[in-house]
């Protein structure tokens, strides 16, 4: 009787094993351009596109919200290394981990442009973001809310997020 038992969890591992050797999952097949960091603070991505869409720079304490204020970004990324004053806006130039970023904030205290500074080719860009909603050198995608707009300044390109 005890023999009989042996032999049949002997046979029922070996199903499993068989069984779980064979699994029918195929791993997903990953974009390489998705899978590019270039910078520890802000990369292109499908998560980062979605949050674009809502206004939100993934990584950073930068949103395109009536509730975000320059002095939040202050708090956590500390005073700015470059500021101008030009009347009714206000400039801010942060560099973070070797990453550029320029705020525009407007008379009423709210920032309504983000801009980033980016290590992707122009293809790159493309095949991640797909086609743009108007044609030409500078990449524009029109959302619900925001414009998600690429250029290119300096033979570096530039992630422009603004409101519409």
């Amino acid at each position: 009787m005890n023999l009989k038992i042996v032999k049949l969890l002997i046979t029922l591992t070996a199903v499993l094993l068989f069984i779980s050797s064979c699994s029918t999952q195929v791993a997903k097949e990953k974009n390489k351009v998705e899978d590019i960091s270039r910078h520890s603070v802000f990369n292109l991505d499908a998560e980062t596109i979605k949050d674009l869409e809502k206004g939100i720079i993934k990584g950073t304490p930068l949103r395109l919200d009536n509730d975000t204020k320059i002095s939040d970004v202050e708090r956590i990324w500390g005073k700015p290394n470059e500021h101008f004053d030009n009347e009714d806006i206000q400039t801010y130039r942060y560099t973070i981990e070797n990453q550029h970023f320029i705020i525009d904030e407007d008379e009423m205290n709210e920032i309504y442009i983000i801009q980033v500074e980016l290590e992707y080719s122009k293809d790159e860009i493309l095949e991640i973001m797909g086609k743009p909603t108007e044609p030409g050198n500078i990449f524009i995608y029109e959302k619900e809310n925001y414009i998600i707009q690429f250029e290119k300044f300096h033979n570096k390109w530039r992630l422009i997020l603004r409101k519409r």
